[in-house]
């Protein structure tokens, strides 16, 4: 075991922002590298943010009151057909889980591997305050890179969301519309340390955070988000900003109708709709039903539960990200001789 050795006479510790320093000059390449690829894929966005908005006006969507006429949702659909969505989507929705495992796996694993931390560890610099500084410093450079592209897709995708409604869920726009998103990285990142102390290993850490921050995304965003409030229950319509999580049918008699059957009854719905260039009306399916006494029941979270569920899910991952920073610190000064 290496124990820290007294500094050598005339010798002064580090200044205050010493190990800043240090901790700028070991990651400067990776920050670089990290600026540039996203300074580039800044700049397609706000060209194709331009190009939106130059379309936007060019249709005459401004004029638009609703979007319920045959005109109006024309020239929607034709702006919805353009934006390039699967791009930014892509990217974005993995951007927290590839900062935690590239950034924060071999932060620590690293030294661990190549035995540099014992060097480290005895230049006038507390373990205590080595990591703390690294730790603090590259989190909060992550969390202002996620702020500042949540800020991006907002602008860019801001034309198509005027016009769409879509609910507060819709995909990215939970996730970079709020506090989310930098919560997400920062988790991430503790994550990610955590692990590179714990395993002493770079490629383990790496891998194993990215996948695990990848899964547990996906999971919130398909699956388990819905579940931090109880959803109202309505037979009315919802609000075009409203969460729907489930529609059933309940028959004339008062019966909930099984999936089956109530795919069986929007086939008889389709069956009886006018063929493309028949002279007829067209009416939705929700009038159709209610004219033969079928009610829609629909659970939903309100458009007012956004702020809500945002602190909901930045608080507990706040909580967790104190913890792994918590044990990770313990880690380096206990555990690590």
């Amino acid at each position: 075991m290496t124990t820290a050795s007294p500094l050598p006479a005339g010798r002064k510790p580090l200044p205050r922002l010493g190990v800043a320093w240090v901790t700028w000059r070991q990651h400067r390449s990776a920050f670089y590298g990290l600026l540039g690829m996203l300074a580039g894929f800044a700049a397609l966005m706000v060209a194709g943010g331009l190009r939106a908005r130059s379309t936007y006006h060019r249709l005459g969507l401004g004029r638009c009151a609703s979007f319920t006429g045959d005109h109006c949702q024309a020239l929607r659909i034709q702006l919805f057909d353009w934006y390039p969505q699967q791009l930014p989507f892509l990217f974005l929705l993995l951007l927290p889980a590839a900062f935690g495992a590239f950034f924060g796996g071999p932060l620590v694993a690293r030294e661990l591997e190549t035995g540099t931390y014992r060097f480290a560890w005895t230049q006038g610099v507390g373990r205590t305050r080595w990591i703390l500084t690294k730790l603090l410093l590259i989190a909060a450079v992550l969390a202002a890179v996620a702020e500042a592209y949540g800020a991006l897709y907002t602008w860019y995708n801001a034309p198509l969301d005027h016009v769409m409604r879509f609910g507060f869920n819709d995909y990215l726009g939970f996730e970079l519309g709020g506090v989310v998103f930098p919560v997400q990285t920062l988790l991430a990142f503790s994550a990610g340390v955590f692990a590179g102390v714990l395993t002493r290993r770079t490629l383990v850490a790496v891998g194993t955070v990215f996948l695990a921050s990848s899964g547990l995304i996906l999971a919130l965003v398909f699956k388990l988000r819905r579940y931090y409030m109880t959803p109202l229950v309505t037979a009315g319509r919802t609000g075009p900003r409203d969460w729907v999580v489930a529609q059933a049918y309940v028959d004339p008699n008062g019966h909930l109708l099984g999936t089956s059957d109530g795919h069986l009854l929007y086939t008889k719905y389709l069956a009886q709709l006018p063929m493309s260039g028949d002279p007829g009306p067209s009416v939705s399916y929700r009038d159709w039903l209610q004219a033969r006494h079928y009610t829609i029941v629909t659970s939903y979270h309100p458009a007012g539960r956004f702020w809500t569920f945002q602190f909901i899910e930045a608080g507990w991952m706040s909580l967790l990200i104190l913890l792994l920073g918590l044990a990770t610190v313990w880690l380096v000064h206990r555990r690590i001789g």
